[in-house]
């Protein structure tokens, strides 16, 4: 299991901390999706994006369903991030960048490039 704490908070300055509850919480989360995935015959991978404490993307792999080799957890909850960003007038440079990412597995070369590229470190 990973989560990632953003170097700043969404609403300026310093450090963002992320509590061992809030872990709990949203990497619980993480699980059901990934438990979503195995029982639609997926491999069971999980990701939320939380920005100021909302889940802004959510995904589960999603590779058989769609026959889409690049439908993975992490791709899906970038796609809904962005669609979130859109439809909120966010930037989405800005949002990715104070994102946290709980994911149930450490990601593939593909989703770490996209994660990289998209400021989530």
């Amino acid at each position: 299991m990973e989560a990632k704490a953003a170097s700043t908070p969404a609403t300026g300055g310093g450090v963002c901390s992320v509590t061992a509850e809030e872990t709990k919480k949203w990497m619980e989360e993480a699980m059901q999706m990934a438990k979503e995935a195995l029982e639609n015959i997926e491999v069971p991978v999980g990701c939320l994006m939380v920005y100021n404490n909302e889940v802004v993307g959510k995904g589960r792999n999603e590779v058989n369903q769609t026959k889409n080799a690049t439908r993975h957890a992490e791709m899906v909850a970038i796609d809904q991030a962005l669609d979130w960003c859109h439809r909120s007038g966010k930037s989405p440079s800005e949002v990715f960048e104070h994102t946290v990412l709980y994911v149930t597995v450490e990601p593939c070369i593909m989703c770490a490039a996209a994660l990289r590229l998209m400021s989530i470190l």
